[in-house]
């Protein structure tokens, strides 16, 4: 029997999109990849490639916490619970509120009655300071299940508030400045910060520029997907009039030189798809708009310019902190379980190799 609280879509929850967003304000580790915007856009774009799956507790006060999670089959076919959007949110968490141990009981206590439908939990991109992370260990360790929990990826920032020296300096980098003054010398170089209204003309550019950018690499561009392209348009519309979805965009003579589709969310700036006309590659154009991006979030007194997950190397040069998030597995049988940690255990034992 599946236990109540549990639907098949956000609209399903009866929360509206203002009291979702309040529970995901007094998250922790409130994030963007959490806004009722965000999660409604996801849904109504990939619903029909994944299975959301919505599970909420509350008390006398309302809702206390909400799980957003999907099912996908693994290679193998088992049927997998992940945070919903997993693949397009950089940060992911469950929206808890009120005492948070209990609501996150709740939400487990509701989960692992539903056993029949899933065979493996695994909760990407947790960020590392999370107290969901020991809430998790805690209740499986009560109830019996078995858990694994590792370090994902890397998330690099550049401080701001309180560190401004520092963020001017990087700002200032010799090497920023020179490809900015190439740029400048060929021709007119300007910046434009655009929201709401003003970012739908330039989106079939952007997809274009990126698509050619990573067309000679191992990696090709994620817009080839029309899908993709439907949810970042639908982005654009789901945020317009939040003032969070900002597209930067560099000009060189009236035409789009480098964009960054970013968000600009609770004082924090954060770093998440960018283009650049790829005949101009030699030239560094990536770096100019990253200059631009810089100086932006330094003008608007933003808490922080977050580079994201990932370990490209331009992020350790213009960072001044790293964060890492983290990966959880709970399985409920003890195979899947021992093939799990046998290959956690292989794969750190490669990286160590690796490393030297």
């Amino acid at each position: 029997m599946i236990p109540e609280n549990i639907g098949s879509s956000i609209e399903s929850l009866g929360i509206e999109a203002k009291a979702w967003n309040a529970l995901a304000a007094g998250s922790p580790t409130n994030s963007v990849f959490q806004t009722y915007q965000w999660m409604s856009s996801w849904e109504k774009i990939f619903k029909e490639r994944y299975e959301p799956w919505y599970v909420s507790v509350e008390d006398a006060s309302g809702i206390t916490g909400v799980a957003p999670l999907m099912i996908a089959r693994n290679v193998v076919g088992k049927r997998v619970v992940k945070f919903l959007g997993d693949g397009n949110a950089d940060y992911c968490d469950f929206l808890l509120a009120g005492d948070r141990p209990v609501a996150l009981r709740g939400i487990f206590d509701r989960v692992f009655a539903a056993r029949d439908r899933w065979d493996i939990i695994e909760l990407n991109s947790i960020p590392a300071e999370s107290p969901t992370i020991a809430g998790i260990q805690a209740i499986c360790r009560a109830s019996g299940y078995r858990l694994l929990r590792r370090d994902l990826y890397s998330s690099s920032a550049l401080l701001i508030r309180g560190h401004i020296e520092d963020a001017v300096r990087v700002f200032n980098k010799t090497g920023l400045r020179r490809r900015q003054n190439y740029f400048q010398r060929q021709g007119r170089l300007t910046f434009k910060r655009l929201q709401g209204s003003d970012v739908m003309p330039y989106m079939e550019r952007f997809f274009a520029q990126h698509i050619s950018r990573w067309a000679a690499t191992a990696t090709p561009s994620l817009f080839l997907d029309p899908c993709n392209q439907a949810f970042y348009r639908e982005l654009v519309e789901a945020m317009s009039g939040t003032g969070w979805l900002v597209l930067s965009v560099v000009e060189l003579d009236d035409q789009p030189l480098a964009m960054h589709y970013g968000f600009d969310y609770y004082g924090r700036f954060l770093w998440y798809k960018p283009s650049f006309d790829a005949e101009q590659a030699k030239h560094s154009p990536g770096l100019v708009l990253l200059r631009y991006l810089i100086g932006d979030a330094i003008a608007h007194e933003r808490d922080e310019l977050d580079f994201s997950i990932g370990d490209e190397p331009f992020k350790g040069r213009f960072a001044n902190t790293v964060r890492t998030t983290v990966q959880i597995q709970i399985h409920k049988g003890p195979v899947t379980f021992a093939h799990a940690w046998l290959r956690q255990k292989l794969g750190a034992a490669r990286r160590r190799l690796v490393r030297g």
